[in-house]
């Protein structure tokens, strides 16, 4: 398999705070990941640095062979400017835990301007993209309102239309239900589901573990800014008493 992203020896601190201590991680193309662990582990960081929303302090990242937010020179790595950090992260889908769709704008102009905007889409082609994803997002009749109008799960499956908008080569998911009233969760969760069965290669950060257990081609776990256990067999067979003692919480 084609590995999308790797990660490797990624580290960042936050002050004395190990926020991230040698992480590795691969995505294989089609590959659905989880990275599940407490509050704190590190889950929500390892996604922003990835989509360099945060700057790391040592490893490497690569998104289809090519190093994320620098450029090797001789023997010497130097921070990348921010124009060619941007045009990399493009690149990238990421849907946050809040909705930060622009509240003046509506749904359909939400997801066109992306494309349009950042990547010189013309209108016409991105509208046509907008339309289809409203229509597997079920909200076709929702075009033309403003995110005040829309409940919490329809703003975050406009806020997963517009990040699909632009075509990325991998999806970031930062535990995209955990802003939402509990019955508004399973319509979120369906369409990262068919998103899932549709092929597309992400990494999902998430607390609904009966969702990545049926989704994740793969799970992670992660606890104190490391990797504790990783691969298909987390939830049937858990190796490490740090993860069944985890797990158990959610079986209760």
């Amino acid at each position: 398999m084609t590995a999308v992203l790797e990660v490797r020896g990624l580290r960042k601190n936050y002050g004395d705070r190990a926020a991230l201590d040698g992480v590795d991680l691969e995505v294989n193309a089609g590959e659905v990941v989880a990275v599940i662990g407490p509050s704190g582990s590190g889950k929500s960081t390892l996604v922003r640095c990835v989509h360099q929303l945060e700057e790391i302090d040592d490893g490497a990242m690569y998104l289809d062979g090519e190093l994320l937010g620098r450029k090797r020179t001789g023997t010497q790595l130097r921070v990348l400017p921010e124009k060619a950090i941007a045009a990399q992260r493009r690149r990238m889908g990421m849907v946050f835990q809040q909705f930060n769709l622009f509240p003046h704008r509506t749904v359909l102009q939400n997801i066109i301007d992306p494309p349009v905007l950042v990547h010189g889409t013309p209108r016409a082609e991105a509208t046509a993209r907008a339309e289809e994803l409203l229509a597997k997002m079920g909200l076709s009749d929702h075009a033309a309102k403003y995110p005040r109008q829309l409940s919490g799960g329809q703003q975050q499956r406009v806020a997963i239309a517009r990040a699909m908008a632009t075509r990325p080569r991998i999806m970031l998911f930062d535990e995209p239900t955990s802003a939402l009233d509990p019955e508004l969760v399973d319509e979120v969760l369906k369409v990262v589901r068919d998103l899932a069965a549709a092929g597309l290669t992400m990494v999902l950060v998430t607390h609904e573990m009966a969702f990545a257990r049926d989704v994740a081609d793969r799970v992670v776990f992660m606890e104190a800014g490391r990797v504790v256990e990783s691969g298909p067999h987390l939830f049937t067979d858990p190796k490490t008493p740090r993860l069944r003692e985890f797990l158990e919480r959610f079986s209760r």
